[in-house]
């Protein structure tokens, strides 16, 4: 073996170690994690005694040991799409550690897969249900990034997909504290979840390049920029103006949020602002579920 080749192996095992950490946690997009943590405490906080959503009735063991399961399988499935996305990513002229070339590819496959098992491992500890959960998690994530068939590469199956995650995340925090799920609390997923499967396409705004070479039929690739930002605020809206009628006083406050945020979109929209990029408008709505989902857990 010669030394500029055992230094190249050298450099791989370091890389595989904690070195890649940060790089990892960047391709997994840290604002994501925290977004689907909260949702899944949000859950928890509709499981508890009578869907009051008091913190202090939840089993925290539990809800902890469901949290950490779900933020790893979260973590897989970020970063396989990361891997998936990598053609595309780089076109689009993302700075992300895989398609800036920092973190090497062969690593992030690694950890992919190490997220994936320490979340079925942990979420084994709460039962059958609870992992098949996250199981199910895992497997929608999949479905949402793999090759031909991939749910990315169409509107409605991207939007689908986008749901259901958003559905199975808070019934498994939900779950997680012990509770089962009734009217009042269905209602509340079920708005919040349209909610990430509409105003979600925002994140599409801006990469028209990446995604028409990738073979994708995102909305702003089907109906250009204008035509998608136009379809995504109405839609906020009608979901927004929809939830009002929700029994749970908390969702009606969620609902009032979302048209809030919907409007909010629209004003852009009409004024032209910033349609080029993503950004604006993606914040609009991220910042959107983020109090949506302080609203139901304090609420």
């Amino acid at each position: 073996m010669t030394i500029g080749a055992e230094s190249r192996r050298e450099e791989d095992a370091r890389r595989l170690g904690w070195y890649a950490v940060p790089l990892v946690l960047a391709e997994c997009r840290p604002i994501v994690l925290v977004m689907f943590a909260l949702r899944f405490v949000a859950g928890a906080s509709l499981g508890t005694a009578g869907g009051c959503g008091r913190l202090d009735a939840l089993d925290w063991s539990h809800v902890v040991i469901g949290l950490l399961a779900w933020v790893c399988a979260t973590a897989a499935v970020y970063l396989y799409n990361g891997i998936s996305d990598l053609p595309g990513d780089r076109l689009n002229g993302s700075a992300r550690p895989l398609a800036s070339g920092r973190l090497p590819l062969r690593v992030a496959v690694a950890w992919c897969v190490g997220f994936g098992v320490a979340s079925v491992v942990l979420g084994a500890v709460l039962g059958l249900a609870f992992t098949a959960s996250v199981l199910a998690s895992l497997l929608i994530g999949w479905w949402y990034s793999a090759g031909r068939l991939a749910a990315k590469r169409r509107v409605w199956s991207a939007c689908v997909v986008i749901g259901l995650g958003g559905v199975i995340t808070y019934l498994a925090g939900l779950y997680s504290a012990g509770g089962t799920p009734d009217a009042s609390s269905l209602s509340v997923v079920v708005l919040l979840s349209l909610w990430m499967a509409t105003a979600g396409n925002t994140k599409d705004l801006g990469d028209i390049e990446g995604d028409r070479s990738a073979g994708r039929r995102t909305l702003p690739v089907v109906l250009g920029m204008r035509g998608a930002a136009w379809t995504i605020t109405v839609a906020c809206c009608l979901v927004g103006v929809a939830g009002l009628a929700v029994p749970s006083p908390a969702g009606r406050i969620v609902a009032g949020c979302f048209v809030v945020a919907g409007l909010v979109m629209l004003a852009m929209v009409v004024h032209g602002r910033d349609l080029g990029s993503k950004r604006r408008m993606y914040a609009v709505f991220m910042v959107s579920q983020l109090v949506a989902n302080l609203i139901v857990v304090v609420a």
